[in-house]
């Protein structure tokens, strides 16, 4: 039984070209199943195609040597899709005497590119999305649209030939959004529309897919149900993720020392952090957090004590500090220097971005629903899963702890008998629904090695 509402999908062509793009072939007969990625954590699209080749042998024939392009048309409601992939590999190949499988595993054109488009440049003064998008449209990368959010401060900074997309990751998690200008964090992904530079903060901000009308619930199949409540049916859902503390503590996610050094002065200077000192400034979609806030007199003392230590290199050009008054602050007996205002802005935007993007994964929820092929990346939809004990009247209530908003990481599509669509999705927030949870004690806002604040 198809998961879509009968008429709404067609697999129109699929269609395979050489590397010159000189000739085409249909193979839309050979696919037995197709699967489209898309996520806020990938830079490019992915799809894979299982293939069965009855006597035509095209991995010989054609020849298929990779780069081939793989063109995909689908017709889903009132909207038409076009989408290009490009092969890169074939794996999981099988054969008989007459017969084979195998799976294409395709990506997006801006994919394979990326590989060999490496930046090597000073820049200066120019902020995060306006780099992204000269880089984005430099020497015809990329003709697809993108969209961004604003940031509070300009880069200035030498990229060391990196390739593209690792210089927009790495201005993500140093990025604060202008929306919300003592938070940071931002994700660069690519999705059906184009390209996306988005604060994680005005994503959880936003009003959820498709309207604020619409929740995502789980019942059972024999329930009656009207057309919109059928769309928007959890078919069948699982939580890879509750917890992990041992994880926890050995990433420092609740509270981590960073050690910034100057290796060209030989002095360092040492800050311990919790994730309190920074939760207050940021968006969630649940008001539980996924630890005691403040911690200090339980028994595991998790924001009390720091379980990791981070080095990060620095430079006194970044500093809001004079050379003089950091070397005169040192500690000949230790090389550390106790300048309080020997602050690295980059450094530091990273710092809180290590708890931003620690916790963002830390409840995780996959659910199956009709397909659907307008939910994107990045969509804030809303929940209802119901809770396993009944209450007293009989009657089953909502699970407080695992309903509510969550964030759209990413969608698989999957395309079987040619005719058959299922959206799986994966839902992730930093929070829990329900209650908050008391303070154990208050936290303070940041605290040095050396005692001071």
């Amino acid at each position: 039984m198809a998961n879509q509402f009968p008429g709404d999908f067609a697999l129109k062509e699929v269609k395979l070209y050489n590397i010159d793009q000189t000739e085409d072939y249909d193979i839309k007969a050979l696919v037995q199943e197709i699967n489209l990625y898309e996520s806020v954590f990938s830079s490019a699209l992915q799809a894979t195609l299982l293939i069965e080749d009855i006597g035509q042998n095209l991995i010989s024939t054609l020849p298929i040597i990779g780069q081939e392009r793989v063109e995909i048309k689908i017709s889903s409601g009132s909207k038409n899709y076009r989408l290009n992939f490009y092969l890169y590999r074939i794996d999981g190949r099988t054969m008989s005497e007459k017969s084979q499988t195998y799976v294409m595993n395709c990506v997006s054109l801006e994919g394979l590119r990326n590989e060999n488009y490496r930046v090597c440049e000073r820049v200066d003064g120019i902020r995060a999305e306006d780099l992204i998008e000269e880089k984005l449209k430099a020497d015809g990368f990329t003709p697809k649209k993108f969209e961004f959010d604003e940031t509070k401060e300009p880069f200035d900074i030498y990229v060391p030939n990196w390739r593209m997309f690792d210089l927009f990751q790495w201005l993500c998690k140093r990025s604060v959004p202008l929306h919300k200008k003592d938070s940071v964090g931002f994700l660069f992904y690519e999705t059906f529309d184009g390209f996306n530079f988005r604060s994680i903060d005005a994503l959880f901000d936003e009003p959820q897919y498709p309207d604020d009308s619409s929740v995502y619930k789980y019942y059972q199949g024999n329930l009656k149900s009207n057309d919109k409540e059928s769309k928007f049916r959890i078919m069948n859902y699982s939580s890879p993720k509750m917890f992990d503390i041992y994880d926890d503590l050995r990433r420092g996610a609740f509270s981590h020392d960073s050690i910034y050094l100057d290796i060209n002065r030989r002095v360092y200077r040492t800050f311990r952090t919790t994730a309190d000192d920074f939760w207050d400034n940021s968006s969630h979609l649940g008001k539980m957090k996924p630890y005691v806030s403040g911690g200090g007199d339980t028994p595991t003392q998790l924001l009390k004590r720091s379980s990791r230590t981070i080095y990060r290199p620095s430079a006194l050009g970044k500093f809001n500090a004079t050379i003089t008054n950091i070397i005169d602050k040192v500690d000949n007996a230790t090389n550390q220097s106790f300048a309080k205002d020997w602050v690295d802005p980059v450094n530091k935007n990273f710092e809180k971005s290590f708890y931003r993007y620690y916790f963002l994964e830390y409840s995780q929820l996959d659910i199956a629903v009709p397909g659907d092929l307008e939910v994107r990346s990045g969509n804030i939809i809303k929940v209802s899963i119901p809770n396993t004990v009944k209450s007293s009247d009989g009657k089953v209530k909502e699970d407080t702890r695992f309903s509510g908003k969550y964030c759209v990481t990413a969608v698989r599509h999957t395309i079987l008998n040619k005719s058959e669509l299922r959206t799986n999705i994966t839902l992730a927030r930093d929070s829990y629904g329900g209650k908050m949870l008391p303070d154990v004690t208050k936290s303070e806002e940041q605290v040095y090695q050396d005692g001071t604040n």
